[in-house]
């Protein structure tokens, strides 16, 4: 028995060993022979260009808009490593099972990294596992906040409007920072499935997509019940087409 518990603690330590240098490994990888920052940075400045929007920074983007991003997308984006472990294994599970497509459970920079470097290509287990060390390397390498602004910045959301900016004007006309907190909870939720969600077929859907940003945001603390209710009062006028 004692030799048994030896050889599971060694095996243990040899686990954490391994970990350990695979995960400083990623990080060295990504900031000195593949500067994953760089390539993400020059992918999302492309296709702002390529879209005639304009690039946001981290202050242009209204802190309503961020919280709502939040605790809708990803809770722990702030304390996360880049990635969803249980939601990764679970999506690599379902895949491997065939019962389903693979499975979403990804962070904010893990869409970041689908919405970049892995846009062209399928999803599949392999998409799965780069989009996962992608992430880890973005979260070696980039702050959080330079990984929330280039994710705004790429998002689809419907209409052809990539990003935030080109968001806030194909549906109400405004710049992000003119935009009520009833009109930027809204768009907050689109991303999610922008054709379902989409005010311009089916305001009452976007309207109850709206109504459950706002409830994630009270549930995390971010806004009042009262708040909640001022926000969801707000005029949401869109502009034409």
């Amino acid at each position: 028995m004692k030799r048994f518990i030896k050889g599971l603690i060694k095996f243990l330590i040899l686990i954490v060993v391994v970990l350990i240098f695979g995960w400083y490994g990623i990080k060295y990888y990504f900031t000195h022979l593949n500067r994953i920052a760089d390539r993400v940075h020059n992918i999302v400045l492309t296709e702002v260009q390529a879209h005639n929007s304009q690039l946001l920074t981290y202050n242009d983007i209204p802190e309503m808009y961020r919280n709502a991003i939040i605790a809708t997308e990803d809770r722990s984006f702030f304390t996360n490593r880049g990635i969803d472990f249980r939601g990764t294994l679970r999506a690599v599970l379902v895949d491997v099972s065939g019962s389903q497509p693979l499975q979403g459970g990804s962070t904010i920079t893990q869409q970041l990294i689908h919405n970049t470097l892995l846009s062209s290509m399928s999803k599949s287990i392999t998409w799965k596992l780069l989009e996962s060390i992608y992430a880890i390397g973005v979260y070696d390498t980039m702050s959080k906040q330079e990984t929330f602004t280039l994710y705004v910045n790429v998002i689809y959301f419907g209409h052809g409007a990539n990003g935030l900016y080109q968001a806030a004007e194909t549906y109400f006309g405004k710049a992000p920072s003119e935009l009520n907190a009833g009109e930027m909870t809204m768009l907050a939720g689109l991303p999610n499935a922008p054709s379902d969600y989409d005010p311009y077929k089916n305001m009452t859907l976007a309207r109850e997509r709206q109504h459950l940003v706002i409830q994630n945001m009270v549930d995390n603390g971010m806004i009042s019940e009262s708040q909640a209710k001022q926000i969801i009062s707000e005029p949401i006028v869109l502009s034409s087409h």
